[in-house]
């Protein structure tokens, strides 16, 4: 092998290995773009009625921000296949929507998803938005044809052909001339009613709320509301077939109202002095009103005992005294009895001559306590327990002294039978 071959088999194995470390960076150098551009991004394929405006490149938008392109507009018949890529990183909801936006009139569109992920379940790679989620914009001729259309049926050949819409322009000009002010004056009150009804919304949602409360009962009450519905009925009908018998007797209390009238007419100042001659007595009972409601809430025990207390075979009350308090202090109850203002409450003359004695009734405790404390503090027994102050005798309780045995308890005259028949111990 001569020099020049070995010289060309050495330059083709170094352009070989050059090669080889060439297409090795680039198959590396792709991986790393694919692996930083398409790596963790969400395709997303939606379908639009029509796209205008749209293109490969177009913006992907969540809240106006940009998050990803469109990669292809494919159109399909009566639909747009729109294939999108958002960038890795950015979660997008499973039902979200897609909607194509015109900024301005000359400016690209972009698509907006809506709404922005909050949480829960994110969209999957490669899912489908279908046209029930999709929306396109109004175009411009779309509006000027409207407008076109309206034109025309409101025009000569249309609804004013025999000068309809211009009799109604002219009726409403001559209606409103003149009055402006009035018209101004309108929207003002207006307004102030708005204003009054949104300040006073807490109330009407009150009022609201209480109906809903009070249909509520209704409709949980129905069976009784149409029982009630049905009385009345029956009520009404009832009142309908004694009409007669009802007119007759609201004439005669017609009559008798008149001569109810003619008779306070006729004895006026008689009915006059018996009021007036009322007024004493029920401001007594007023002023005594306390003692009143403790005489009535007593009487029927009273009573109760006075019933309890006959004895129908000997015809007696089985009653006993207590005087205690009456013999206890004897003067002292004779000063209660001469303040005559206390014991006929009301009565002037009695007041008048109670005013004039008072100062012997202020004192007559003193003299009472002087004239008794002699004979109380003496240690003196008098009978019926006068006077007795600490030595009063007291009736003994029945049962609790020993004393002859009732002959009823003739079965029982040992002295165990006898504490036995008491409730005596054992």
């Amino acid at each position: 092998m001569t020099d020049a071959q070995e010289n060309v088999k050495k330059n083709g194995g170094t352009i070989a290995v050059i090669a080889g470390v060439v297409i090795a960076a680039l198959v590396v150098s792709v991986g790393l773009w694919w692996l930083f551009t398409r790596a963790g991004t969400t395709n997303i394929t939606a379908y639009f009625d029509k796209s205008v405006g749209i293109y490969s490149g177009s913006d992907v938008r969540v809240l106006g921000v940009e998050v990803g392109e469109v990669t292809s507009v494919v159109p399909q018949g009566d639909q747009v296949e729109v294939k999108m890529r958002v960038k890795r990183g950015v979660d997008i909801p499973a039902e979200v929507k897609a909607a194509q936006i015109t900024p301005s009139l000359v400016s690209d569109r972009y698509i907006q998803l809506a709404p922005a992920y909050s949480g829960g379940d994110a969209l999957s790679n490669d899912a489908v938005i279908p046209r029930d989620r999709t929306a396109t914009p109004v175009e411009v001729d779309q509006i000027y044809a409207s407008i076109d259309e309206l034109s025309t049926a409101l025009g000569p050949n249309g609804a004013n052909k025999n000068g309809a819409l211009t009799d109604l322009v002219d009726t409403g000009a001559a209606n409103l001339d003149g009055n402006g002010e009035a018209l101004g004056n309108t929207i003002t009150e207006l307004s102030q009613a708005s204003r009054t009804l949104s300040d006073s919304r807490g109330d009407l949602f009150d009022t609201v709320k209480n109906l809903q409360t009070f249909v509520s009962a209704l409709a949980a009450n129905d069976q009784q509301v149409r029982e009630f519905n049905n009385q009345l009925s029956d009520l009404t009908g009832f009142l309908n077939g004694e009409r007669d018998d009802l007119g007759a007797a609201l004439n005669q209390l017609s009559i008798s109202l008149g001569d109810v009238a003619g008779f306070v007419a006729d004895n006026r100042d008689q009915l006059v002095q018996a009021a007036d001659g009322l007024v004493q007595p029920t401001q007594t009972l007023a002023d005594r009103k306390e003692s009143l409601v403790e005489t009535l809430t007593i009487l029927p025990l009273a009573i109760s005992n006075v019933v309890n207390s006959y004895d129908a075979e000997s015809g007696t009350l089985a009653t006993r005294a207590n005087l205690q308090n009456e013999t206890q202090d004897p003067l002292g109850t004779l000063c209660r009895l001469i303040d005559l203002g206390k014991l006929v409450p009301g009565d002037p003359r009695f007041e008048q001559l109670g005013a004039q004695i008072q100062p012997i009734i202020d004192r007559c405790g003193e003299f009472t306590t002087l004239i008794q404390g002699p004979v109380r503090d003496s240690g003196m027994v008098l009978p019926f327990g006068v006077l007795s102050g600490t030595t009063e005798q007291n009736i003994a309780v029945p049962g609790t002294v020993p004393g002859t045995v009732s002959p009823r308890l003739a079965d029982n005259n040992t002295l165990p039978g006898l504490q036995q028949s008491l409730g005596g111990g054992q």
